[in-house]
This record gives C-alpha cells, structure tokens and sequence, in this order.
C-alpha cells in the first residue's frame, strides 16, 4: 500500500516538474500572428500552420476602373505638337490658300506656347483651312470679331496675311483665354464659339 501511494506521489512530482514549467512558457512564448495566409506560432520551434482565409466576395478582387482621358479636356497650352512640315502637307493636301505657310504657324505655337494642332484644327473648323468665306477674304485663323481692331472687314479682323492672323489668334487665346483660366478646348469653346449663335464667328463673348 505505501508503495502505491509513494509510486503515485512520484507520478505527480514528475507531473508538476516537466509540465508545469512548460504551460509557463507556453504562456509567455506563445505569440501567434497572421503572415500571409499561415498562422505562426511562437513555441521554442516555429511552427507553421495552414490556415484559409475568409472568403472574400469576388467583387473585392477587382480593380477599380482606370477613367479615361476626355479628348475633349485636353490642354491647348504647350509646346507644339506637329511639326511645320505636317502642317504643310495638311494645307497642300487640302487645296488650302495658306499653303506653305505651315512654318509660321509652327513658330508662333512655340512663341506663345499654345498648341499648333488645336490652332490648325480651329482653322479647319472656321473656314476648311482658310478656303471659304471670312476666313479666305480676311487671312483669318478664326472668324475673329472686329472688337475695336485697327483692320477690320464687315464684322470681323481681316489681316494682310496669314501669319498675321495666326499671331493674332494666339495673342488672343494667351491673353483673353488662358489669362482667364481657360486652358482646355472644353472651357475655351463654350466662350469662343458659343453654340447659341448661328452664324459661326470666333470672339469674346
């Protein structure tokens, strides 16, 4: 009978000195922390233990659209975009009577650092690159409103030649436009070109 009770004395000594140390570092080490999608825990030995995320609704996964850039909110206000010879061949290739004259246009962008494209696409728009009404009378960009200007021809500015009507079109797109604000052809087309007129002119309202 003592040897029982003394064999289970034992037993529990055993049991207190190897498991008891071992919960209380157990408790101290333990330290466990998501990485990725395993579970890591602290244990003398790192044990790593697979684990599955939360489902996730598909939509989460996708990414937001990319906006597109609005061709209609593109700056006017830079370097020139085409070359004098593009320009050029553009007026050739057209019949326009402001043929040759692609350089002018191109040196004036730069001076005022407004865009030749949206220039020579204003001339396109007002007069099929200067071929029909005003703009082939006056040597007009844009059907520019007189507005006080020293030349004029009925309603509009008329020019001695096409150059000068280039650098009056961007002197006034650099200082009544842009000075104001107005540097996209989405803000400046509402002002020079209001749709609520039915005669086509260019101007400041």
């Amino acid at each position: 009978m003592l040897s029982l009770v003394r064999s289970g004395l034992l037993q529990m000594i055993a049991f207190l000195v190897v498991l008891l140390p071992l919960c209380l570092l157990v408790s101290r080490v333990y330290t466990p922390y998501r990485s990725g999608r395993s579970k890591v825990f602290a244990f003398g030995v790192s044990i790593v233990v697979p684990t599955q995320s939360p489902r996730q609704p598909a939509e989460s996964k996708v990414l937001a659209p990319v906006n597109r850039i609005s061709v209609s909110g593109t700056l006017v206000v830079g370097n020139p975009s085409l070359s004098a010879d593009f320009i050029n061949q553009t007026l050739a290739s057209a019949s326009s009577p402001a043929a040759g004259t692609g350089q002018g246009l191109y040196d004036l962008s730069r001076q005022y650092h407004i865009d030749d494209a949206y220039a020579l696409a204003v001339f396109e728009k007002e007069s099929s690159f200067g071929r029909y009404g005003a703009g082939f009378e006056d040597h007009a960009l844009g059907n520019i409103v007189c507005a006080g200007y020293p030349t004029c021809n009925g309603r509009f500015r008329s020019y001695p030649s096409w150059e000068a009507g280039y650098d009056d079109f961007y002197r006034l797109i650099t200082g009544e436009y842009v000075a104001r604000g107005l540097d996209t052809v989405e803000t400046i087309t509402p002002v020079y070109a209001p749709s609520s007129e039915n005669v086509r002119r260019v101007g400041i309202c």
